[in-house]
C-alpha cells in the first residue's frame, strides 16, 4: 500500500494506492484518521479529498472490514471525507453497506474540490 498527502489551498487530497486486503486496511485507516485528526487541528480545517484511482482491493473479507472502518471514520469526526475515482464496483460494495448514505463518490479530484454533483448517492 502506498500514500501520500497533497494539500491545496482549500483541501486535502490522500492518494491511497497498492492492494488492500484484511491485512493492511487496518494502516490505511489509520492514515486516513491521521490526517483528518491534523486537520481538524487546523484553524480552518479544510475539506478531505480521498483519491482511490490506483487501489486494488484483493478479497471480499478485506473489502468488507476497509467499509466498516471508513464508515467509522465519518460517525467519529466533524470533518466527512469525499471520494473520486473509485472504481465502479468498490463504489457498489461499499454503498451497499453504507445504509445511510454518507459516501460521496466524484469523477475526478477537480469536481470533487468544486463541491460537483455526486456520481452516486442520490
Amino acid at each position: 500500500m502506498k500514500a501520500r498527502i497533497k494539500n491545496n489551498k482549500d483541501s486535502i487530497v490522500l492518494y491511497v494506492g497498492g492492494k488492500v486486503d484484511y491485512e493492511t486496511q487496518d494502516s490505511v485507516c489509520q492514515f486516513i484518521n491521521q490526517t483528518i485528526e491534523r486537520n481538524q487541528k487546523d484553524e480552518t480545517p479544510k475539506k478531505i479529498i480521498m483519491n482511490f484511482e490506483a487501489l486494488d482491493f484483493v478479497g471480499s473479507s478485506g473489502i468488507t472490514q476497509f467499509v466498516q472502518q471508513l464508515k467509522q471514520i465519518h460517525h467519529d469526526n466533524h470533518t466527512t471525507p469525499k471520494y473520486c475515482s473509485v472504481r465502479s464496483e468498490f463504489q457498489k460494495i461499499i454503498k451497499a453497506f453504507d445504509e445511510e448514505n454518507e459516501f460521496e463518490f466524484f469523477d475526478d479530484e477537480a469536481l470533487t474540490r468544486r463541491g460537483g454533483k455526486p456520481i452516486i448517492n442520490q
